[in-house]
């Protein structure tokens, strides 16, 4: 890690603004062996202390600021050695108050230009001498062409570094023209650079050969930035064997460059491990970006062709081991025969992507007699894994294969046998959706505390965890909580004296298993960050190292406070904790807060508000019905866009306990109708004692019924709830009951909620008989005689009347 210590010039503005935003380093890149004065685009850059740098290789000799009167711009002189790594030197810019998010500087073997416009005429090209490195940009619907003077069998090679230099998506597209305007060589991805891309021609005639820049789909814009270096370097596409141990000397086999392969011996350094860079080199130039190969103490071997069948399998070391080898042939299949013992567990690793490779493999396990046992394809990605407990002692083959049938020169593979075996890392969170470098930097205010989570990465075992810096700024101490074999994260506390001096820098940290049954193994603690991050679509450039940037920044103008909680809480209990701001004079703002970590089975609001001029605001957090008994530690976060920039800061830890329920509860069903009183009793089963009295309610109730908190003790074995109906209390069957128990515990009371599913059914009142009277008899009259029929004597008389 280089760092700049000293600053020239600084210009009337308030000093040390918290949390430096570095959006930019203009030019994006210098040659070996130069100064360099690069210019930093950003906000809140005042005070600048140092930039930090990953690697080794580059001294940032000072700081100086430009004339202008009002954001005046910020330039760093950078001294790149005659010996420094080429390629991506990753960087954060740290200021009094704060680490910037980490951008790049690019290191290149030869000098650079820039892009002079107009250049997008194939007519009227910007011309080059081989062996230069130019800055431009492609925008919509622009083409870049620039031109080159070769002599027949001359070698040109042009390689682009765009979404590599990690400021936005710019999928570039490169061609070599012949002077005629004829398409020779062209390219879009090349799977040896990710998603840039290179070309590289021998010229069949004398000429000036053109070079043509886009964007792949037109679609540049003004942040589309490049660096293409051109010139007779050699580019292959692979190297092999793709693999070596540590302090091994190998002769190298370098694959695809037009001119013809080239050989290199190379002697591996003591202490190489992982994915390792190899540079091709030919007349003392050497190619701007590696080959990789994979460092590790395994036996390997080499294909021995033919071995296209199992008959042919080419032999291997017992495992666990690795083997090399490259598909060039059309279909080509690789067989390899070794010898595994009964019982152990292996993981058959295909690295093949992982070392830029073409080649989509597919791997198939069989026994020595051919028989299938087990294939993959992708695991998690394009390289295969497979994981195997081998069944008996004896012979085994493995057959490697594209998916695809693809093959050619490039198409090289290395395939570890590995032996199953504990392993521990850890990392620091995502905070933000697209936004891997979100609070990946620790920053601590003197006099006050920072904290972060770490997420731990286990395998093949499950024990407690130790966690320590290897180093820390000079005033800044860390504590670390107990973390169980249950927890995938835990909490970390970092603190800085009053007095500790505003400094900071890469500092490495190391977790470790711990306990009777613990592999004797640790790891670091990772950084990754996405350089370039499409929502849905994934990283498209990322840094990755084990080191984290750690300072001691400016006072803040506030600090957090967070009182214990007065009581446990109990699963489907709530428990309101108080958070205080001690702020200073004259910053009035709000603080946005957030608890810092949810232990198992703890839920909370993602943040809560503490307004502008408050001074404390009650924080309600939840346990899950499955929480976990157990005591654990909790810090908030406090954030505050302050006159001097946005600032973090949290509150030391208290200890939350999670305790057992007091009480286990149901609801007996009760049953009325509208306008009709009913009892709603609760059969209480005491898991253990309180002290005094605690209080019931009975929550959930219908609209129109109504009761009261009851009061019960350890030895109530039920209460009775007095619930009144109204007339117009809804009807149906109502079965969100439960209670809310208030338990006594100190000096204060444990809220928990238990019987949920308690049913109450009211019904319409049932309609009234109403019974009829009956009816009064009435007086008879009698019935009148029949009347005898008259004769016709007495007509006649009645009629002469």
């Amino acid at each position: 890690m280089i760092r700049a210590l000293l600053v020239l010039l600084i210009p009337a503005v308030a000093l040390g603004s918290f949390t430096p935003e570095l959006n930019l380093i203009n030019p994006r890149g210098g040659q070996l062996g130069t100064e360099v004065r690069v210019r930093l685009h950003g906000k809140r850059l005042d005070a600048p202390e140092e930039l930090l740098f990953q690697r080794s290789g580059i001294e940032c000799l000072g700081f100086e600021w430009g004339d202008a009167e009002k954001d005046p711009p910020l330039f760093a002189r950078l001294r790149i050695a005659p010996d420094a790594p080429l390629g991506e030197h990753p960087l954060r810019l740290r200021t009094r108050g704060g680490i910037s998010y980490l951008r790049n500087f690019w290191v290149g073997p030869f000098p650079t230009t820039t892009e002079k416009e107009p250049n997008d005429d194939f007519g009227k090209p910007q011309h080059l001498e081989s062996g230069v490195t130019v800055q431009g940009v492609t925008k919509t619907e622009d083409e870049d062409f620039y031109s080159v003077s070769l002599t027949k069998g001359q070698r040109l090679s042009v390689e682009i570094e765009a979404m590599r230099l990690g400021r936005t998506f710019f999928d570039a597209y490169v061609a070599i023209l012949d002077p005629k305007g004829v398409e020779l060589a062209s390219c879009d991805d090349a799977a040896l650079l990710y998603t840039d891309a290179y070309v590289s021609i021998v010229a069949p005639d004398d000429g000036d050969y053109r070079i043509l820049v886009r964007e792949a789909a037109y679609e540049g814009n003004d942040s589309s930035q490049y660096r293409l270096h051109v010139g007779d370097f050699p580019r292959p596409s692979a190297i092999f064997p793709p693999g070596a141990k540590p302090g091994e000397t190998l002769t190298f086999r370098f694959i695809g460059d037009p001119s013809g392969e080239l050989e290199r011996e190379i002697t591996l350094p003591p202490d190489a491990d992982g994915r390792w860079p190899v540079f091709a080199e030919r007349d003392g130039v050497r190619s701007p970006s590696p080959n990789w190969i994979q460092v590790s103490p395994l036996p390997h071997v080499a294909e021995a062709e033919p071995n296209g069948g199992a008959k042919q399998a080419s032999p291997a070391p017992p495992a666990p081991c690795a083997l090399h080898g490259v598909l060039a042939e059309e279909k080509d299949h690789d067989w390899f025969r070794f010898t595994a013992k009964k019982d152990r567990n292996y993981d058959l690793v295909v690295q093949a992507r992982h070392l830029r490779s073409p080649l989509d493999a597919l791997i198939s396990l069989r026994d020595g007699a051919g028989k299938h046992l087990e294939s993959n394809d992708d695991q998690g990605g394009p390289d295969s894994l497979l994981r195997w407990k081998c069944p008996a002692d004896g012979e085994y083959l493995l057959q490697i294969r594209d998916k695809l049938g693809r093959s050619g020169d490039g198409f090289t593979y290395r395939v570890e046998i590995r032996e199953r075996r504990a392993e521990i890392s850890a990392t620091l969170p995502v905070a933000e959706r697209n936004n891997s470098q979100a609070r990946k930097m620790i920053c601590v205010p003197r006099g006050n505390l920072y904290a972060t989570p770490v997420n731990i990465n286990r395998a093949n075992h499950r024990t407690p965890v130790s966690f320590e810096a290897v180093s820390l700024p000079q005033g800044v101490t860390m504590e670390v909580p107990p973390v169980s074999q249950s927890l995938n994260n835990f909490p970390l506390l970092f603190r800085a004296a009053a007095d500790a001096p505003v400094a900071g820098g890469y500092h490495r940290f190391r977790i470790r298993p711990t306990g009777d049954k613990a592999p004797g193994i640790d790891g670091p603690l990772n950084e990754e960050i996405h350089l370039i991050e499409i929502n849905n679509r994934g990283p498209y450039h990322t840094c990755r190292g084990e080191q984290i940037a750690v300072a001691v920044i400016e006072e803040a103008p506030y600090r957090i406070h967070l009182d214990p909680p007065p009581t446990s809480i109990v699963p489907r209990g709530t428990v309101k904790l108080k958070v205080r701001a001690e702020r200073s004079a004259g910053f009035e703002g709000k603080i946005n807060l957030r608890l810092l970590w949810r232990p198992p089975g703890i839920g909370a609001p993602e943040t809560v508000p503490l307004e502008a001029k408050s001074g404390e605001v009650l924080y309600e957090i939840n346990a899950n019905p499955d929480a976990p008994s157990g005591e654990w530690k909790l810090a908030v976060l406090g954030e505050a866009d302050t006159p001097k920039g946005p600032v973090i800061v949290s509150s030391g830890f208290i200890t939350l306990r999670v305790v057992e329920p007091w009480i286990n509860a149901s609801i007996d069903l009760g049953a009325t109708e509208q306008g009709r009183d009913v009892p709603v009793v609760c059969q209480l089963e005491h898991a253990r004692d309180f002290p005094g009295e605690a209080r019931a309610e009975l929550v959930g109730l219908p609209h129109g019924a109504t009761t009261e908190a009851r009061t019960f003790t350890k030895d109530s074995p039920s209460l009775t709830f007095p619930v009144k109906v109204a007339d117009d209390a809804a009807v149906g069957k109502h079965a969100g009951l439960f209670l809310r128990l208030h338990i006594p515990e100190g000096n204060g009371t444990v809220l928990h909620q238990c019987a949920q599913g308690g049913t109450l059914r009211i019904d319409k009142p049932r309609p009234k008989v109403v019974e009829k009277k009956p009816d009064e008899k009435k007086e008879e009259k009698p019935a009148k005689a029949a009347e005898k029929p008259l004769s016709r004597l007495e007509q006649l008389r009645q009629a002469a009347q």
